[in-house]
């Protein structure tokens, strides 16, 4: 009997698509490993001895044998090697990367898209042709030239989409060729709307990739790990655009956005909380506990300034611990967090105090991203259960 396991590197921010590509499949398979997170402008020297290119992802495969104690290993990195050695080393899983046609075909499609979408964003006013020299487009006339083009890509895809009937790219199942839709659409969906030059709604018109998505969406491997939510894409694009030099306008478009989704955390019905999800939210904030405090109560943010900080760390510790406990109550965390009363420490502050406690409560929702610090569904959980103690406190 033999048993294989492999080890994974990812970033640790959960941004890179070529992670996210790995990840997704290694779920899809339903595979025994064991994650280590790697800063990706911080990369261990460790790390960067043991992977010749340096980069994210990487897989190191462990095979053990029944006849012998010998432990051999093997070490693959690059997102579309390490696909093909999951398929390799785990013949009666899954298998994710098909020698068809079809897939073929499928796979320069989306080469194809994510070409035009990155030619796209990265549009300037000065440009140069393929063959090196100028445009002789003006900076306004080619912008639109890409942008069409990219348009034109995604209603190929649509199209694409339609043909085999779907959910998925090639039809009713999963396979490789989502893995490397995702962390592209998955951005796209949230982050274009938000341009400020020709933004783009990846859904209008294209009911098929509206499919695919909620095929994703129900595609647990996905949906219960690897998938990012839209507050943590559009919360996520006010760095970006800084980063990237966007105009001002896109960064405070993106900023109101963000804003506008945490006032919509706290739940206005009745909303699903599972045990499991709950639990893991309790376990992350406990695992970090001294971390989150330090963060919320920080006196120089170096990111997400937008984000009000709270002052008084033993304010932050309180709400925290209130948190957990009502998280420990599993399905009805979120019924007990409007319902349960206040503990003493809680209800012994002055008004000061509680208003403090209650923007701790709302920083540590706001500076939640998943899937980088838990699921998308942990993460749904634990905000609306902050935030409605946070308003409990301010009232």
């Amino acid at each position: 009997l033999s048993t294989k396991y492999y080890n994974n590197k990812i970033d640790t921010n959960g941004w890179c698509p070529f992670c996210e590509r790995v990840w997704v499949c290694m779920r899809a398979k339903n595979l025994p490993y064991q994650e280590r997170l790697i800063q990706l402008f911080n990369k261990p020297e460790w790390y960067k001895e043991m992977v010749p290119t340096t980069q994210v992802p990487a897989v190191l495969f462990h095979e053990w044998s029944g006849d012998s104690s010998q432990n051999s290993r093997k070490l693959v990195w690059e997102s579309a090697n390490i696909m093909l050695a999951l398929d390799e080393a785990f013949p009666d899983t899954i298998q994710l990367v098909h020698d068809t046609p079809e897939y073929k075909s499928a796979e320069e499609e989306i080469e194809e898209l994510s070409k035009a979408g990155f030619t796209y964003l990265g549009a300037a006013r000065q440009t140069s042709g393929e063959d090196g020299e100028d445009s002789k487009l003006d900076p306004e006339e080619e912008l639109k030239q890409k942008l069409a083009d990219f348009l034109s890509a995604l209603d190929k895809l649509d199209q694409s989409l339609e043909a085999t009937g779907g959910p998925f790219r090639l039809g009713s199942e999963f396979s490789g060729i989502d893995a490397l839709m995702v962390p592209v659409l998955e951005r796209w969906r949230y982050q274009l709307p938000l341009k400020s030059d020709s933004p783009v709604d990846v859904l209008e018109g294209r009911p098929f990739i509206k499919k695919w998505f909620e095929g994703m969406d129900a595609f647990t491997p996905y949906s219960e790990r690897v998938m990012g939510d839209q507050y943590s894409w559009v919360a996520t694009n006010v760095m970006f655009a800084k980063y990237f030099g966007a105009k001002d306008d896109e960064i405070a478009r993106s900023s109101a956005a963000a804003i506008e989704l945490i006032n919509s955390f706290k739940p206005k019905g009745d909303m699903k909380c599972e045990e499991r999800f709950a639990l893991e939210a309790a376990k992350k904030i406990v695992g970090n506990h001294e971390g989150i405090v330090k963060d919320c109560t920080s006196k120089a943010p170096k990111s997400q300034l937008f984000i009000p900080r709270s002052k008084e760390e033993d304010n932050a510790n309180a709400v925290l611990h209130f948190v957990v406990q009502l998280l420990l109550d599993g399905d009805d965390a979120i019924a007990n967090a409007t319902s349960k009363p206040l503990p003493d420490v809680l209800q012994n502050m002055d008004e000061e105090q509680k208003e403090d406690a209650a923007l701790a409560a709302k920083t540590v929702a706001s500076r939640l991203c998943a899937p980088r610090d838990m699921s998308a569904p942990a993460a749904k959980i634990l905000r609306a259960v902050l935030m409605i103690v946070s308003s409990r406190l301010s009232d």
